[in-house]
C-alpha cells in the first residue's frame, strides 16, 4: 500500500524542483523573444529575475527534502536536470543574446564561447550526481551553478544599466552620494572600459564550475563563521533597499563577485600554507 504521507512529502520537494525547471524554461523563452525585439531590456529583466527566483527555489528544495527525510536518487537526478536548464542553458543563451548584436563576431565562434557554461555546467552536474562527497560536505567543490547563473544575470543587468550607473555622470550631476555608488565604483572600473570584459569573466567563471576550488554552502548556516553570517545579513539588507531603488543588480553583482573571489583567494592561501 502506498504511504500517502510519504507521497505528499515527496511531491512538495519535487514540485519545487519542477517549478525551478519551469522558471528556467520561461526565462529562455523571454530571452528568445527579446532577440527578435532588439534585445528588449524589460524582457531581459524578467528573464534574469526568474533565474534569481529559481536559485532561491533550488536552495530550498534540497533542504526541504533532507528535513523531511525524503532525499532520493530520483529527486537528485530531477534537481540536476532542472539546474542544467535554469543555471546552464539560460545563462549561456543570455550571453549569446547579449553579444549577438552588440559586436560583429562569427556566429559559430559566438555559439561556442557562449555555450561554455552549458558544457562545463553539464560536466559539473554529472560529477555531482555520481559522488556522495558533495552532499555531505559543508562546501562545494567548484563554483555552484546557481551562483554562476546569478553572477551572469546580475552582470548582464548591470551592463544594460551602466549608463545610469556611470560614476562620472553621477558626480557631474551633483547627486547625493549613497552606498550603492561605493559598490558601483569597482564594478564600473572593471566592466565599463572594454566590451569583451563580460565575455572574459563569463569564460573564467565557466571554468570555475569544474575547478577544485571550495565554496561554502549558504544552506549550511551552522558551518559558517560569524564574519560570513554578518556579511550575508549586510547583503540581504542592502539587496532589499536596492530592490526598491532599482539598483539590486549592483548589490547582487558586487557580493557574488566577493563570493567568487573569496573562494579563489582561500584556495591559493591554503596552497601557500601547505607548501610552507
Amino acid at each position: 500500500m502506498i504511504d500517502a504521507n510519504l507521497l505528499f512529502k515527496k511531491s512538495i520537494a519535487n514540485s519545487l524542483t519542477l517549478l525551478n525547471l519551469f522558471l528556467g524554461f520561461v526565462s529562455i523563452v523571454l530571452i528568445s523573444i527579446s532577440i527578435s525585439n532588439n534585445n528588449d531590456y524589460n524582457l531581459i529583466i524578467y528573464a534574469c529575475n526568474l533565474i534569481f527566483v529559481a536559485s532561491i527555489i533550488d536552495m530550498l528544495d534540497g533542504k526541504i527534502a533532507r528535513k523531511l527525510g525524503i532525499s532520493s536518487d530520483f529527486g537528485k537526478q530531477l534537481d540536476s536536470l532542472a539546474d542544467l536548464v535554469s543555471f546552464c542553458v539560460a545563462p549561456s543563451f543570455l550571453i549569446f543574446s547579449y553579444y549577438y548584436e552588440l559586436i560583429e563576431i562569427n556566429f559559430i565562434l559566438l555559439s561556442i564561447l557562449s555555450s561554455l557554461t552549458l558544457l562545463t555546467g553539464a560536466i559539473r552536474l554529472a560529477k555531482f550526481n555520481i559522488s556522495d562527497n558533495h552532499s555531505n560536505n559543508d562546501y562545494y567543490i567548484g563554483l555552484p551553478t546557481p551562483a554562476n547563473a546569478i553572477f551572469i544575470c546580475s552582470l548582464i543587468l548591470y551592463m544594460y544599466n551602466l549608463p545610469q550607473n556611470n560614476i562620472t555622470l553621477f558626480f557631474s550631476n551633483n547627486s547625493s552620494f549613497d552606498f550603492f555608488n561605493i559598490l558601483n565604483y569597482p564594478l564600473e572600473f572593471i566592466f565599463s572600459n572594454n566590451v569583451f570584459m563580460v565575455l572574459v569573466f563569463y569564460i573564467f567563471t565557466s571554468i570555475l564550475l569544474v575547478s577544485n576550488i571550495a565554496y561554502f554552502k549558504f544552506t549550511k548556516v551552522s558551518s559558517l563563521d560569524t564574519k560570513t553570517i554578518i556579511g550575508f545579513l549586510i547583503f540581504f539588507i542592502l539587496f532589499c533597499f536596492g530592490f526598491f531603488k532599482g539598483r539590486h543588480d549592483i548589490v547582487l553583482l558586487f557580493f557574488i563577485l566577493v563570493y567568487i573571489l573569496r573562494g579563489i583567494l582561500s584556495y591559493f592561501y591554503l596552497k601557500i600554507i601547505k607548501k610552507g
